[in-house]
């Protein structure tokens, strides 16, 4: 069983070393959102080093645990382990309803493959 989240705001940047990928339903007006950070940089405390997610609060994250990815133009699901949707308050994962162009699409996912780097989740494109 999932939690859907409808954004309507699509947020994709390299900031001060790290990469940010977000989705929200709303750009200014943010009640529900996904954020999803990593640096770039390797750091001496391993769980620094994995992806670190957020759920309409910092109160609901985690690092690292996210399993499986499997983006489409139109729709994302995050699958989580046991550990980290429990620390998110979902069931297993995460889908995301979004739109954005053809061009940004191809830019987002070359940004999850960046997520991606020296991490154990598997991303599918279809």
């Amino acid at each position: 069983m999932s939690i859907l989240l409808k954004a309507s705001f699509v947020y994709f940047s390299i900031e001060d070393e790290t990469i940010i990928i977000g989705f929200a339903d709303d750009e200014f007006n943010t009640k529900d959102y996904v954020l999803l950070q990593k640096s770039l940089f390797i750091d001496d405390i391993p769980m620094l080093n994995k992806v670190h997610i957020a759920l309409n609060s910092e109160n609901r994250a985690a690092y690292g645990g996210i399993e499986r990815i499997i983006l489409s133009q139109k729709l994302i699901s995050i699958i989580l382990s046991k550990e980290t949707a429990s620390s998110l308050g979902v069931a297993d994962s995460i889908d995301i309803e979004y739109a954005i162009e053809e061009k940004e699409f191809d830019s987002l996912i070359s940004h999850f493959h960046q997520l991606n780097v020296e991490q154990d989740m598997v991303i599918e494109v279809k």
